[in-house]
């Protein structure tokens, strides 16, 4: 494995540098006695259960040396070898298309006014899609001041975003924006309940359908369907925690939330979710917030318990979020539970931030994906065709302002002489990433 040349966190100001530097300064201090190649065994990711050494653990993952090995050998080989084949389409099938996106953060210096320019290469080909999805990170409660995330986080934040914020989300006027947004996450109740309403209320204003939080019992269970060219596709969603926030019993049904990181987790309530799905559509796609976030693989608990979840649930596509940098892909064969036909599942386990700058530069590459839905000869629908293009968040020339911009990482000759030295550094370590652990498995998918 090639040697990693760009600092783990990459910061601009002088405040931002002098906190990032004393972190790492007591960091140093105690590396010799934890130094991890890879991730701890059965670690639950989840702010409200987190001991002391548990918050030491993740800071170190964060700020010093995010583990880059998987937690064996065997599973980083399996999934370098995964195999990506898809049924052929019968001649003259009927097709739609999805576009997946990862996750959409307020952060500080992400706005329009500093991203003109953001979706100028990509957006034509991320949105020119029959469904284009994404995870909302953040409620919309538009009655409360935005709530951003500051060049440095050292404690626990509420997020919210604004109208601006969105329009920047949602394509800065480029297509229609998305049809259908995730918004079950750990940071679903940062507003509270009126936040949980009001985020649901401006998505249905744009008329843009959501998943996974809801403002009444009836809301949650009625599943939201897209219908394109006679296939009928359900998207349900749920997150692993809301951080140290709770949900009153009464209103339980406000965010559909189970302690998903935890090895062998209970799964009852995503096969209530799925089941419920499946009865109304052809196509079900489970939006699952959960795994544990700056770590090259996942970890060898989520990857059993994405197993089990195709093989008592029976999803047929699994878009997860959270991690905030891309993980691999699995394309996982299962027995339906529903049915007792042979299927393969698709597992992302992270497409990475999308549009977001956190300063952990693995954050900094995304993983657009668009998949083609095909009506087999059987009448069932199947995903047929992936295209995967890895895509570096560039922010321009800080020093004369940011100017964020989406550039896919292999191809952006245009731009090479535009980089800065920093930006350079930058692309090589992210082209380093991709190379190692995502090209094995995604290169000949790649557009």
């Amino acid at each position: 494995m090639k040697r990693r040349e760009f600092p783990v966190v990459s910061t601009f100001s002088w405040q931002g540098k002098l906190l990032v530097g004393l972190i790492r300064l007591i960091g140093l201090i105690i590396k010799p006695f934890i130094n991890l190649k890879r991730p701890l065994p059965d670690f639950e990711e989840n702010p409200a259960f987190y001991t002391a050494k548990d918050l030491l653990y993740f800071a170190y993952k964060y700020y010093l040396n995010p583990p880059e090995k998987a937690e064996t050998d065997a599973l980083s080989d399996y999934f370098r070898q995964m195999d990506f084949s898809f049924p052929q389409a019968p001649e003259g099938a009927t097709t739609i298309t999805l576009s997946s996106g990862g996750d959409l953060m307020p952060y500080q210096w992400m706005n329009p006014t500093n991203a003109p320019h953001l979706w100028d290469e990509i957006g034509p080909w991320f949105f020119d899609a029959d469904i284009v999805y994404a995870n909302l990170e953040t409620p919309l409660d538009i009655t409360q001041p935005l709530s951003a995330v500051p060049e440095v986080m050292l404690n626990h934040m509420h997020f919210n975003g604004n109208a601006e914020l969105f329009s920047l989300f949602n394509g800065s006027g480029m297509g229609r924006g998305f049809d259908i947004l995730s918004t079950a996450n750990n940071h679903s109740m940062d507003m509270g309940i009126h936040g949980i309403h009001q985020t649901l209320d401006f998505l249905d204003e744009l008329e843009i359908l959501h998943t996974g939080t809801a403002r009444t019992l009836k809301e949650q269970q009625s599943i939201p369907l897209i219908e394109k060219n006679g296939i009928r596709v359900a998207i349900v969603a749920a997150t692993y925690c809301l951080n140290h926030l709770d949900i009153p019993d009464d209103h339980a049904f406000l965010v559909n939330q189970s302690r998903l990181n935890l090895p062998d987790a209970d799964l009852s309530l995503i096969k209530e979710l799925v089941q419920k799905a499946r009865a109304s559509s052809d196509f079900v796609i489970l939006a699952l917030h959960n795994g544990n976030a700056y770590q090259a693989y996942p970890s060898a608990h989520t990857v059993a318990n994405v197993h089990r979840i195709f093989e008592t649930c029976g999803p047929d596509l699994i878009l997860g979020s959270h991690p905030h940098n891309p993980q691999p892909l699995e394309n996982y064969p299962f027995t339906c539970p529903y049915t007792g036909t042979q299927k393969k599942g698709i597992a992302v386990y992270s497409q990475g931030d999308f549009v977001a700058y956190d300063i952990f530069t693995w954050c900094h590459l995304h993983l657009g994906l668009k998949f083609t839905l095909s009506r087999l000869a059987d009448h069932s629908v199947a995903i047929t065709k992936l295209e995967v293009m890895p895509q570096y968040l560039w922010t321009g020339d800080p020093v004369k302002g940011f100017n964020f911009r989406f550039l896919p990482l292999n191809k952006m000759e245009k731009f090479e002489g535009k980089l800065s030295k920093r930006s350079k550094m930058e692309v090589r370590e992210l082209r380093r990433f991709w190379n190692t652990h995502l090209a094995p498995q995604l290169s000949s998918m790649e557009v």
